[in-house]
């Protein structure tokens, strides 16, 4: 975490803006009490605040697995009427800023940033101004154009009319993983797409899917794993590994199998000799249109489907077909499987002809609305 000029006591306590996928705040707010004492105020569909103290912002910072980024927040939220409003909450965020970073002059040490993400500002609005002028006014120097952080950045969040600044507490968002991903990272393309094209999965919303799977499972249940039908690279599967579960993964292609051995591999490392022949026996080759996986002994399941624009899918119903077939048969002694779809509809038909529980929640993803399908034994 950056170096800041921060209580250290022990007891006195700073505000974290925890920013993470739209439709996932009960999901990280769950995760975030069990990481930190603390309760997330929810304060938009993608953002939620919190009181900790420096130590436990470090805790949450290493431990948190769904949220995308933690900041410390030095403005708002706040309403925004107008250009007033608007300067009044960039002033009080510079003020913030110069009491909390080493000081250098008055400014920010070396490059620094403002970075702006906007869903119908009120700048926008009839009557509109300019931001602009009034950002470069109180944070002179900054880079207001970057398109990626600079070593201090300032994150303005500006939804409507409510709006608030938070600065950046990491060199990178904590929700960016780069200790256990293969390549490029990301889940692998699907058989038909290019070189480095989709399929990838926003590790901190594998982590969701996870989570939503495992939620109320027994011990016993948690004992035989979790199942990734879809894998790619593996996203889902070192999401559960690193939860300590027994993993099975299994995708139609053999380069993503191989790459989410990799991942896994690099996710339990220093582990018990033998790993890597239980890796061969748990990530392989399948077809789930093909029938059940018999190696598989897990019973809650956890998977990215083909969705979207980013994977072309040929026979999508007799794929959805085949995994409520699957989940059926997995989930027969109270497991749950949550899977992330854009044709919810179609897979949710199905997996109720199955006689399972069935409900759903939208997500915000790559410009998409797509939908986390949870199934249960009814």
């Amino acid at each position: 975490m950056r170096s800041l000029a921060l209580p250290q006591d022990g007891t006195a306590v700073i505000r974290l803006v925890l920013y993470f996928t739209k439709g996932l705040g009960d999901v990280v707010a769950a995760e975030v009490a069990g990481i930190v004492p603390a309760v997330v105020q929810l304060a938009g569909h993608r953002f939620g605040v919190l009181a900790v103290t420096a130590a436990e912002a470090e805790r949450l910072g290493r431990q948190a697995r769904t949220v995308d980024d933690a900041r410390l927040l030095v403005a708002g939220p706040e309403r925004i009427a107008g250009v007033a409003g608007f300067a009044a909450l960039c002033a009080a965020a510079a003020a913030r800023v110069r009491e909390v970073l080493p000081p250098d002059g008055g400014h920010p040490p070396g490059p620094w940033s403002v970075t702006v993400s906007a869903r119908s500002p009120v700048w926008r609005h009839s009557g509109g101004w300019d931001p602009a002028p009034v950002l470069a006014r109180h944070f002179p120097g900054a880079d207001l154009t970057a398109t990626e952080r600079s070593p201090v950045d300032l994150r303005l969040q500006a939804d409507e009319d409510t709006a608030h600044i938070a600065l950046n507490l990491w060199s990178h968002p904590i929700g960016k993983r780069t200790g256990d991903a293969p390549g490029r990272g990301g889940d692998a393309p699907r058989r038909g797409d290019g070189p480095g094209r989709a399929g990838a999965l926003r590790p901190t919303v594998a982590a969701a899917l996870v989570r939503l799977a495992i939620s109320g499972a027994d011990p016993d249940l948690l004992a035989r794993g979790v199942y990734d039908p879809f894998c790619g690279t593996g996203t889902i599967a070192a999401e559960a590994a690193h939860l300590g579960l027994p993993v099975f993964a299994s995708d139609i292609d053999e380069r993503a199998a191989g790459l989410t051995r990799q991942r896994l591999a690099a996710v339990l490392a220093g582990s018990a000799p033998g790993a890597a022949g239980v890796l061969r026996h748990r990530v392989f080759t399948h077809d789930v249109r093909r029938g059940q996986a018999q190696r598989v002994s897990a019973g809650i399941v956890a998977a990215n489907m083909p969705w979207g624009k980013q994977v072309r899918v040929d026979g999508r119903l007799a794929l959805f077909d085949a995994t409520a077939l699957l989940a059926r048969h997995l989930l027969r002694d109270g497991g749950t499987a949550a899977l992330l779809t854009t044709h919810e509809d179609a897979l949710i038909a199905r997996l109720r002809r199955q006689g399972l529980a069935v409900t759903s929640r939208r997500i915000g993803l790559l410009g998409q609305t797509p939908a986390i399908v949870v199934a249960s034994r009814g």
